[in-house]
């Protein structure tokens, strides 16, 4: 007489059944290197999330011992990508930054004005870096001025210069009705020009 086997194949081993569970230590044993980078992967990508979500966070909150303490942690990463704002850094107003220009005097005495961000694009990521580049040699030009001026120096040998001149442009407040009325932002009377430094070239 042959024995029923039916409800015995059913039945797993210990073994078996800790095998089919996901998250198990034999599940987690038998899983393959690529699905141990994609989960490593994910997880990764989780914690940056989270990381990310409480610098946005932490770095526009009120000032007090907590945020202090916290803004130790995360100043590195908020430096690095230009999170340090403010609650109120889209409205009520926005700032203007400052342009930066330079004028090169050539042999004959002539001047010969350059705006280099004319030649940068808003929609390349290079566009930023750039400005900021600028903004900090108007900001400290007695740090950068006479590096940035011996390398336009170079720049312009063609037109042998003796002297460059580097000048910050400040925006005055422009409305609506200046819009109206056909005017541009940049038109001189909305300008006020700042003189930076003037470095002299060295001799041919």
């Amino acid at each position: 007489m042959r024995e029923d086997t039916s409800d015995c194949a059913l039945i797993l081993s210990p073994v078996q059944w800790f095998g089919k569970v996901e998250g198990s230590p034999v599940h987690l044993l038998s899983l393959t290197s690529k699905q141990w980078r994609g989960r490593l992967t994910y997880a990764a990508m989780s914690l940056l999330v989270v990381w990310h979500t409480l610098a946005i966070v932490v770095a526009p909150s009120p000032d007090s011992a907590i945020t202090r303490s916290a803004r130790l942690l995360f100043e590195p990463y908020l430096t690095l990508f230009r999170l340090e704002s403010g609650w109120s850094f889209y409205a009520p107003y926005v700032r203007v930054e400052p342009e930066f220009r330079y004028v090169v005097e050539d042999a004959s005495g002539e001047r010969h004005t350059f705006v280099p961000s004319d030649k940068l694009s808003r929609f390349h990521p290079i566009d930023i870096w750039v400005k900021d580049w600028y903004i900090h040699v108007m900001d400290t030009p007695e740090t950068y001025g006479d590096a940035v001026a011996a390398y336009l120096c170079r720049e312009h040998a063609l037109l042998h210069p003796v002297s460059i001149t580097l000048l910050e442009i400040e925006q005055n407040e422009f409305s609506p009705e200046d819009q109206l009325s056909g005017k541009h932002p940049f038109d001189p009377e909305f300008l006020d020009e700042k003189t930076l430094t003037t470095v002299q070239c060295p001799n041919e």
